[in-house]
């Protein structure tokens, strides 16, 4: 797919989900953006996996061990900085694939630097990679078995950058207003 053209949104998705479905994934369509049954800890969907937590949580078996989903997601945690920068939205499609005890890191990482090299033509020197560089407050390290999975496929160590996970577009426990926030808007 690498080239000089523009590709278009139907392309990436469909080349996402085409990719895993080949590698016995079965896809599944968007959930609601409502979540379907009672849950607390949302109003509307916001994240891709959330559709699939009955699967994760043990309280519905899974149609398949593998899922691939292009899951319409709504978030206002940042609302407020919607049209101030490019990457701040409410509303988006999450590209997700999804093992249920089949495999975990290693996998999903080999999985990663295969649609990346041959489904998307990146090159590989040009990829670099962040974990999770953990939380001393919370008692969590680095997040080793990601670096040691990213190590086995061959992306040196000096292209493997660790971050908190305020730099991380899928954390929802850090909110603007919070001071850490604004202290990396801040440095930035």
């Amino acid at each position: 797919m690498r080239h000089n053209r523009c590709v278009t949104s139907d392309e990436i998705r469909e080349l996402f989900l085409g990719f895993f479905e080949k590698r016995d994934h079965r896809r599944l369509p968007s959930g609601s953006l409502v979540p379907a049954t009672f849950d607390p800890s949302v109003l509307l969907t916001t994240a891709g996996m959330h559709p699939l937590k009955p699967y994760f949580l043990g309280i519905e078996k899974p149609p398949h061990n593998r899922l691939t989903t292009c899951q319409k997601c709504f978030r206002t945690v940042d609302i407020e900085n919607v049209g101030n920068t490019a990457r701040h939205l409410t509303f988006f499609e999450m590209l997700g694939n999804f093992s249920i005890g089949d495999y975990f890191k290693q996998g999903a990482i080999e999985f990663a630097l295969e649609l990346s090299l041959e489904g998307f033509g990146f090159n590989f020197d040009d990829i670099w990679i962040s974990v999770f560089e953990g939380d001393p407050s919370l008692g969590i390290g680095p997040d080793e078995e990601a670096i040691g999975a990213w190590e086995s496929v061959g992306i040196p160590r000096s292209r493997i950058v660790a971050r908190s996970a305020l730099y991380s577009s899928f954390s929802r426990s850090v909110t603007p207003n919070s001071s850490a926030v604004q202290t990396a808007q801040a440095d930035n």
